[in-house]
């Protein structure tokens, strides 16, 4: 970790985002000093702006999400960046500079997080109700980049201090220890939170946000009874309910949305990149045809959640789909977007995949019905069996989720389609290339970092 950059960067939080004077600033120690004597805040203002730091982080992560969705088969690309080429053509290397900021990034949340815990634990000026809510933040962000990291990387080390001399030699930790801390994390967080949401508007974790994340964790573990108790509690609870239209899905402060991050502004960067200047201009990420066409004819997410150019190239005009869920290329005061972080259709498919694999199926059809009826789809009244009712669910994931955080990426593998689903798509697919390469640059700072097969 580059602990200098991590700290600018929260002083600089500090006076961005709160508004406090220069000289209200808390002053940030150097390196060493932090190591020896931990930051104390003198005030909760002071720790919430270091804690908003890491969720600004967190939301330059998801500039990046859009590479997971270009090495599957979600969206193409039509320019010529060799390091974004190799994200198309599933052909990463270790030298990836994507790969490193992404890496980078999520550690940056993981430090900040760390930071703030343990100055926590030295400021005592601090209300004890405020200080634990501030901590169980805090154990949110570790447990959601680590979620991302381990699925994303497999082994990874497992850093829950800001000592540097003892992370910069720390070794891969395996992946169920990761999944144990996370576990760990979110369940202490779930148990401080408040229902109600913190500041403005829904960009800060609340005790749904904990409880959505634990579902989603053990889905992904294949612990079917508890992922359906989590997200129970979250449908069950009606702060979510009804499912926006489509068209509202995405907006700030949306009905459906779980956690949201802010964005200055109101508008995505990425929607600038997806939604071309002119309607003739080829999108850098088109849809792949392989996902435009899994969409039937009256499935209105292609219509609300997508956009078309008609692009003449050699004398033939042909449409391109491009993603549309964020539709902000300019700062919008009446109707802001935030990058949508956890959401209520999600649980729907957790909870419907949940009960599917414990082959409740009436139960998991009432789920995906949910999510059909929303999209403009007739709702499903035939007894399915299991197998036909977790095709339908993967099937809805991969229209409902297209695009978000990487999601397609990671339930390609947790359903073992990955292998078969990627070399029909890309000759150059290898079954090693599931997990990304460990940045080179990391190898380098840290000697007991082991590189990931075939890089």
């Amino acid at each position: 970790m580059k602990m200098k950059s991590y700290l600018w960067f929260i002083a600089t939080t500090l006076f961005i985002l709160t508004g406090i004077s220069c000289e209200k600033i808390v002053e940030v120690p150097s390196s060493k000093s932090l190591v020896e004597s931990k930051v104390v805040f003198g005030n909760a203002q002071l720790a919430t702006a270091a804690l908003l730091g890491a969720y600004h982080t967190l939301g330059t992560v998801n500039t990046r999400m859009k590479y997971l969705s270009l090495y599957t088969d979600e969206y193409s690309y039509s320019s010529i960046t060799p390091g974004i080429v190799q994200f198309k053509n599933s052909t990463l290397l270790a030298d990836n500079n994507d790969i490193s900021t992404l890496w980078r990034d999520f550690y940056s949340v993981i430090y900040q997080s760390n930071a703030l815990m343990e100055g926590l634990q030295h400021s005592a000026s601090i209300p004890s109700e405020e200080r634990n809510t501030l901590d169980a933040e805090g154990k949110f962000l570790r447990a959601f980049s680590y979620l991302y990291l381990v699925n994303l990387f497999d082994r990874v080390p497992l850093l829950l201090t800001t000592d540097v001399s003892k992370n910069r030699i720390e070794p891969q930790s395996h992946s169920k220890d990761i999944y144990m801390q996370i576990i760990k994390d979110l369940t202490e967080a779930k148990e401080m939170l408040s229902t109600t949401y913190q500041g403005t508007g829904k960009v800060r974790a609340n005790k749904a946000a904990a409880t959505a994340l634990l579902a989603r964790v053990y889905l992904y573990q294949g612990k079917w009874n508890n992922a359906i108790i989590e997200s129970d509690q979250v449908i069950g609870s009606a702060i979510y309910l009804p499912l926006p239209e489509l068209s509202n899905t995405f907006k700030a402060n949306s009905k459906e949305a779980i956690l949201q991050l802010w964005v200055t502004n109101g508008f995505l960067s990425d929607a600038n990149t997806y939604i071309p200047s002119s309607g003739t201009v080829m999108p850098t990420y088109p849809i792949t045809d392989l996902l435009y066409q899994a969409f039937t004819p009256e499935d209105q997410r292609k219509i609300q959640w997508m956009g078309t150019n008609q692009v003449t190239t050699s004398g033939i005009t042909k449409p391109f789909r491009y993603p549309a869920k964020y539709k902000n290329r300019l700062a919008n005061a009446s109707s802001p977007e935030y990058i949508m972080a956890l959401r209520l259709g999600e649980q729907y498919l957790i909870r419907a995949e949940a009960y599917a694999q414990l082959n409740q199926t009436d139960q998991a059809i009432a789920d995906i019905n949910m999510i059909r009826v929303r999209a403009g789809l007739s709702p499903i009244i035939a007894h399915l069996l299991k197998d036909d009712c977790l095709t339908e669910i993967y099937r809805q994931r991969k229209l409902e989720l297209f695009g978000e955080w990487g999601h397609r990426f990671i339930d390609l593998k947790g359903s073992a389609q990955i292998d078969p689903v990627m070399e029909a798509l890309k000759p150059t697919w290898k079954p090693t290339a599931k997990f990304l390469p460990i940045p080179v640059t990391e190898i380098t700072y840290n000697k007991n970092l082991i590189q990931n097969e075939n890089y």
